[in-house]
C-alpha cells in the first residue's frame, strides 16, 4: 500500500511491551509510523532488573524518529496509540489526531483507573484483573471503552505476575482491534454505561497513596500479610516491610511459593 493511503500513526510508550507493539506495527500495510514519544531518562531499576527493552534505544535502530510531546503540537497524524505510557496527554495533544488516541490501560475498566492497579487488585482481594483498550479523553483513563480482557487472580499471583499477564493480553487486544481502529469502526462504549451494565463502581488510584499500604502493621493476620507481600512483589522495587525498634524488615515472596 502506498504511504499516502496508510494511516499516519504515532506511538506513545517507553517500556518493552511498547517496543513489541512497534515491531508488530511496522510489519503492517495499513499504518505508517511517523514517530514515537518515549521517556529519555535512564532505564528505571525494575526495567534494568528484568532486562527490559528500551524504546529510546530501539526505535532509532528501526528508522523511527523520537518525538516529544511538544513535537506533537506541531504535527498532524491520524491515530495515536499509547502503550503503557507514563504521562497523561492533554486535550491539545489528543486534538492533533484525526481519528483520536487509543490507550492500552493495564487494568480492567471501568472499575480500576489510574496507577498501580495491579497492587490494589491484590490488596482489595479482587477476584479478577485485566487490561483495557479505550479512547483517550482529557481525564484519567476515563475515555470510551473499545474492549477489556479479564483473567482470574490466583492466590499465588504477585503484582508482577498481574503486570506481565495484563501486558500479554494488552498486545492481543491491540492486534485484534487495530484493523477496526484504522477503518474507523472500533467500538466506543461510555464507561458509565459499562459500569451500570456490570454493576461495578469506578475507582481511580494514585501512586503516592498506594505506597502507604507497603508497611505491614502489627497484628496483621496471615491473609493480610500474604496479600501485602505479594502486592508489592515486583523486580527492582522495595518490597513490603515491617517496622521494628531495630529497623525495617523487608518481606518477599519465596521462590516456588506458587506450588
Amino acid at each position: 500500500m502506498e504511504d499516502r493511503l496508510k494511516k499516519r500513526l504515532i506511538i506513545f510508550g517507553s517500556i518493552g511491551v511498547s517496543v513489541q507493539c512497534l515491531r508488530w506495527l511496522m510489519a503492517r500495510e495499513d499504518v505508517h509510523i511517523i514517530g514515537v514519544v518515549c521517556s529519555r531518562a535512564p532505564m528505571s531499576a525494575w526495567r534494568a532488573a528484568i532486562g527490559d527493552e528500551d524504546m529510546q534505544q530501539v526505535a532509532p535502530t528501526l528508522g523511527i524518529p523520537l518525538l516529544t510531546l511538544d513535537d506533537i503540537l506541531r504535527l498532524e497524524a491520524d491515530i495515536g496509540l499509547s502503550v503503557r505510557f507514563h504521562e497523561l496527554l492533554r486535550s491539545e495533544h489528543i486534538a492533533r489526531f484525526r481519528y483520536g488516541v487509543v490507550n492500552l490501560h493495564g487494568a480492567p475498566l471501568p472499575e480500576m483507573r489510574g496507577a498501580m492497579c495491579n497492587i490494589m487488585a491484590i490488596l482489595e482481594n479482587r477476584q479478577q484483573f485485566g487490561t483495557s483498550l479505550h479512547w483517550m479523553d482529557d481525564g484519567i483513563d476515563s475515555g470510551n471503552i473499545i474492549d477489556v480482557r479479564r483473567f482470574p487472580i490466583e492466590p499465588h499471583h504477585t503484582a508482577y505476575d498481574l503486570f506481565c499477564r495484563a501486558n500479554e493480553l494488552g498486545l492481543e487486544l491491540i492486534r485484534q482491534w487495530l484493523p477496526s481502529i484504522v477503518e474507523g469502526t472500533a467500538p466506543s462504549c461510555p464507561q458509565a454505561e459499562v459500569a451500570k451494565e456490570l454493576g461495578v463502581s469506578v475507582k481511580t488510584y494514585y501512586k503516592n497513596q498506594i505506597q502507604n499500604y507497603k508497611e505491614i502493621k502489627q497484628g496483621a493476620n496471615p491473609n493480610e500479610l500474604w496479600n501485602t507481600v505479594r502486592a508489592f512483589h515486583f523486580p527492582g522495587h522495595t518490597p513490603a516491610y515491617i517496622k521494628t525498634p531495630y529497623g525495617d524488615v523487608t518481606l518477599q515472596v519465596a521462590s516456588g511459593s506458587d506450588n
